[in-house]
């Protein structure tokens, strides 16, 4: 008689890591996704350049939906297989110079209480803790690496800024640094669309495609792979550089005793215009 298989005790940690992974990453959505802008006729290329100034805050609201499916999810609850998140995000500038400028993070109204320095050509360079923060040195180290995480998406982002033709391809890379113990790198295409109005702003429309692999390190993983493919539409703002809107979908596979696991996530980013000081 020929045993059951035996279900891996860390199943429903790995499914749980991933629906992190997918919550955390920075992809942008498909066009069926993204909402349709009217077009600004004339422009054939833009300057896409980010003008940073002291006091400048971009509040973003954040929806995320997730849902994971596949053998390897049968030991997660049925209620954690679906997750739907809600958040407001807020980066603030604090202070520009000739060859850099700082920001601030802040999740559903908490500030951390670090500031982060960003070299001119988007180089995470220095994280500073407040000097009123009541940590000891352990913590502090601790701190200054999540800062620079949490602002990772953010100095990625540059990657838009440059001089485009309205029909031009640009490969880029890619990496993975949502949670500790977890890395990935990956390779995608990104296409300036045109110029569009949303609202009363001028903004380069832009859609991308990429790939990563990822690969669970420690534990829960101990050496799990995965690949995750991303398809996504952005809108930058023309005067400032700003992202205005982000629409994603990812989807991300891995398998651990050749049972899969399939996390698929959907993602929305707008700028709330009213809260930001652009």
């Amino acid at each position: 008689m020929t045993s059951p298989p035996r279900r891996s005790p860390h199943a429903a940690l790995l499914v749980t890591a991933v629906l992190l992974l997918s919550a955390c990453a920075s992809p942008r959505a498909p066009s069926s996704m993204a909402p349709s802008y009217p077009a600004v006729p004339g422009i054939g290329e833009v300057d896409l350049v980010w003008h940073p100034r002291e006091g400048m805050r971009l509040v973003h609201t954040v929806t995320k939906d997730i849902e994971a499916s596949g053998p390897l999810t049968k030991p997660v609850a049925a209620k954690d297989r679906k997750q739907h998140i809600s958040l407001t995000r807020a980066v603030e500038v604090t202070a520009v110079g000739p060859d850099y400028f700082e920001v601030r993070f802040t999740q559903d109204g908490f500030a951390l209480p670090a500031t982060l320095r960003i070299s001119r050509d988007w180089t995470a360079v220095d994280a500073r803790v407040d000097e009123t923060a009541q940590l000891d040195d352990k913590e502090r180290q601790a701190l200054e690496v999540t800062v620079k995480q949490v602002g990772e998406p953010f100095v990625q982002s540059s990657r838009f800024l440059g001089h485009w033709k309205v029909g031009e391809t640009r490969p880029f890379d890619i990496e993975l640094t949502a949670m500790p113990d977890t890395s990935g790198r990956g390779q995608g295409t990104m296409t300036f669309r045109g110029v569009v109005l949303v609202g009363n702003r001028q903004a380069a429309e832009f859609d991308w495609q990429a790939r990563a692999e990822f690969l669970f390190a420690g534990d829960p993983g101990r050496g799990v792979p995965g690949q995750m493919n991303i398809v996504g539409r952005e809108w930058r703002d023309l005067a400032t550089g700003a992202s205005l809107r982000v629409t994603a979908r990812a989807d991300a596979e891995f398998s651990r005793q050749g049972r899969p696991a399939i996390v698929a996530s959907e993602t929305a980013e707008v700028l709330d215009l009213e809260q930001s000081r652009l």
